[in-house]
């Protein structure tokens, strides 16, 4: 009896643990809260912030060519070889016997310092500024772009839930109505066809749960992956697709000049002036080069020892001649860089049209979601009044199981239109936000943004 008693209290104690355990795994996210969550920890993120930083870093210290290059080294000579052991003799300048020297080491050392004054430096960091500023717009284009997944991942969710939810009540209903077929069977007020039949609609409608079910838990194991999660972890999301918008936000405050896009191929543009400014610079501009060495070394000569300086300092101004040729290098990147200027001008008025197109699209599918809601609400009231309605008649046998199918057809047809319909508002609004590149959530209301 002790035994069983333990037994039965470890039961309830592990139970316990297990229900606390998945209380504390079952995590409530809003779409904000999941966009935060993804931004955190995604690996592809963080590596284009440490570009980012990289080229923060760059053009932060471009102007370093600027700082005069200096240079010391230390030296030890020696006159002979140096397994030389007799005294080196030197020949003696006022005539007589040669001069002998001491055959020792010499020490000595050497600094230098050189600057470089070209104005190509100058176009090198504006160019260093403009790469940091390009990494600055890659970095956030691919942040808009995560974003815009995941958002829409989430309400893709919110639909595949209730068409699971919807599949659910779509099932209790055909088990429903096979129970009264059956009853009604028994007693004689249908035939055992209409009973066969309600059987195997109730039976049609498993396939169609457990299909939907699977859809979600695929759905739900990406969105964790996006959102770089733990996969035991239970998600539920916080959110709906009964979406109102924000009507006091007008599009047309936003030019489409605005955009990342545009923006991106703009600095595209600058930094080909750029480089072209560089290369005029460095081979048509002349550069001035100052240069000081001073190499003093300590002399053992017949007058004495002392130290003595070879050092120098020069001025040098020069330029490259045969960059002048009109087939030379310098020419031809010239060239190059010219047309690419003007293919990214010619794409950056087509990317503008383009964009200004498709806001007039999205505004236009936007408008016309609307208006079908409406409509689709309205079927799905009527659909769902029509078969409560014969449903009773069927109850009292005074209609068929077809037409009471029929009618429980029409109403998850309704109802699953009026829920794609939704998501479909959802997914433009979306569109039109990243095309308008305006804050995610500014055209949405209620929902948690």
């Amino acid at each position: 009896m002790k035994t069983k008693l333990l037994f039965l209290t470890m039961l309830i104690l592990i139970a316990a643990m297990q229900t606390v355990w998945a209380q504390e795994t079952v995590q409530v996210l809003t779409v904000n809260e999941a966009v935060q969550i993804a931004l955190d920890n995604n690996l592809s993120l963080q590596q284009s912030a440490l570009n980012v930083e990289i080229g923060r870093r760059n053009a932060n210290r471009a102007w370093n060519p600027l700082i005069p290059a200096v240079s010391a080294a230390a030296m030890v000579t020696h006159p002979t070889s140096i397994t030389g052991l007799e005294p080196v003799r030197i020949p003696n300048p006022a005539g007589g016997p040669p001069i002998e020297m001491e055959n020792t080491w010499t020490p000595g050392f050497q600094i230098s310092a050189g600057f470089n004054l070209s104005t190509a430096t100058i176009e090198n960091i504006r160019l260093a500024q403009i790469n940091y500023e390009a990494g600055l717009l890659t970095h956030e284009m691919a942040r808009l772009e995560l974003e815009l997944h995941v958002r829409r991942l989430f309400y893709q969710i919110l639909l595949i839930e209730a068409n699971v939810q919807l599949a659910e009540q779509n099932f209790a209903s055909a088990q429903l109505r096979y129970e009264q077929a059956s009853v009604l069977a028994r007693t004689g007020q249908i035939t055992q066809l209409d009973e066969l039949s309600a059987r195997v609609d109730m039976e049609n409608t498993r396939p169609t749960v457990r299909s939907v079910q699977t859809a979600h838990e695929n759905a739900m194991d990406a969105f964790k992956m996006i959102l770089g999660i733990p996969t035991e972890t239970t998600l539920r999301l916080d959110g709906s697709l009964s979406i109102e918008i924000n009507r006091d936000f007008s599009p047309e405050r936003n030019s489409p000049s605005q955009s990342l896009e545009v923006a991106r191929l703009v600095n595209s543009i600058h930094s080909m002036e750029a480089q072209r400014s560089v290369i005029r610079n460095s081979v048509f501009v002349p550069s001035l080069r100052l240069a000081w060495a001073s190499t003093p070394v300590f002399a053992n000569t017949p007058a004495g020892r002392s130290w003595n300086d070879s050092g120098s300092f020069t001025v040098s101004l020069g330029m490259s001649l045969d960059s002048f040729l009109p087939w030379s290098n310098a020419k031809t990147q010239i060239d190059n860089i010219n047309d690419g200027i003007r293919a990214s001008q010619i794409q950056l008025n087509d990317t503008i049209r383009n964009k200004e197109n498709r806001i007039s699209q999205n505004i236009r599918t936007i408008e016309g979601i609307l208006e079908s809601l409406e409509a689709m609400k309205l079927n799905v009231e009527l659909a769902q009044s029509t078969y409560e309605m014969i449903g009773d008649a069927f109850a009292r046998g005074a209609v068929d199981f077809q037409r009471l199918r029929g009618a429980g057809d029409s109403l998850a047809m309704a109802q699953n239109r009026l829920l794609q319909e939704q998501f479909n508002l959802a997914s433009a609004l979306l569109d039109l936000e990243r095309e308008l590149n305006i804050p995610f959530g500014t055209l949405f209301l209620n929902q948690g943004e």
